[in-house]
């Protein structure tokens, strides 16, 4: 071999050996990166993955105040409906049970109504048939008549209609009523 061709081969050599080099510097470089890149893919798809579990338990949570919300309104429409039907009862009840009010003192009852009413000359009295005698020693000179409506107490009526006072145990029940009923509600609900 010739100097030439031996220098050629060395040369040669040392081109493929640098070219060898180079391509397992470039590999690796390769590979390094697309480790670099498989690992910012991963890391990327598990903030990914964490910003939709949170957005997922963040759409759950507001679903569920939904619901909640809903369920207490639907709860509190519920009693509300169950409280006006017990009010309606307890009122039913407590107009059917006035009549009772008449047992005991009743005619010192019946005197202290007409004594609350304004002293005027009353034309017309209406009273429960059981009053009418009472009415007429209470009211002289009114026409007095009788209702069976009236569990007891009167209607006053002066001349003319100008002025009518009515001071039955119904009126002073539908007065008191706003008054009785949270405690009657309020003791219904400790029993329950």
């Amino acid at each position: 071999m010739t100097e030439t061709a031996v220098g050629t081969a060395e040369l040669l050599a040392a081109l493929r050996s640098e070219g060898k080099r180079k391509e397992e510097a470039i590999r690796r470089r390769a590979g390094e990166e697309a480790a670099r890149l498989r690992e910012e893919a991963a890391l990327g798809l598990a903030r990914l993955r964490e910003m939709h579990l949170q957005e997922q338990e963040r759409l759950i949570a507001a679903q569920e105040r939904a619901i909640l919300a809903e369920a207490e309104r639907a709860a509190r429409r519920v009693r509300l409906v169950a409280e006006e039907e017990m009010a309606s009862r307890f009122h039913d009840l407590a107009r059917r049970l006035l009549p009772r009010l008449r047992d005991g003192d009743y005619p010192a009852a019946f005197a202290r109504l007409a004594a609350e009413l304004p002293p005027l000359a009353w034309e017309t009295v209406r009273v429960n048939p059981a009053d009418g005698e009472r009415a007429v020693v209470l009211f002289p000179g009114a026409r007095i008549e009788t209702d069976p409506a009236i569990s007891g107490g009167m209607e006053a009526i002066t001349e003319g209609g100008r002025m009518r006072v009515v001071n039955t145990l119904e009126k002073r029940l539908a007065r008191g009523w706003p008054d009785i009923l949270p405690h009657l509600l309020a003791e219904a609900a400790t029993d329950a």
